[in-house]
């Protein structure tokens, strides 16, 4: 499976963020994205990233004083400001994120269902 997705998020505000812990389920919308694939330009569309139905996920903060493992989701998730870097890699999926409240934090998905949705 390739690496690279067909969209990205650089230096875009997230305007919604929606976390269901109980279905497994994180919607994070946008007002516009880049297309990686296609035009290669910022298009000016609404849109939703979808990441649900993971086995497992972890959470960590980025922080260069310190060294932390990751932990369970819930410890470190905060509501996302800025999605900063998102790589599929096999069936995983990492993201690194900006919190409204300043933090910065790695999240590892295990064989999660991805979506992209214009809206």
């Amino acid at each position: 499976m390739e690496n690279k997705l067909e969209y990205s998020f650089d230096d875009e505000v997230v305007s919604k963020f929606c976390y269901d812990m109980f279905e497994k389920k994180i919607d994070i919308y946008f007002t516009g994205y880049s297309d990686t694939i296609k035009n290669e330009c910022f298009l000016d569309k609404n849109c939703v990233l979808t990441i649900e139905n993971w086995s497992s996920a972890k959470s960590k903060i980025d922080n260069p004083n310190d060294i932390y493992d990751y932990k369970d989701l819930d410890v470190y998730i905060g509501v996302f400001s800025m999605i900063l870097h998102i790589e599929k890699q096999g069936e995983d999926l990492y993201l690194s994120v900006n919190t409204i409240n300043d933090k910065y934090i790695s999240l590892l998905f295990i064989k999660p269902v991805v979506s992209f949705k214009i809206i």
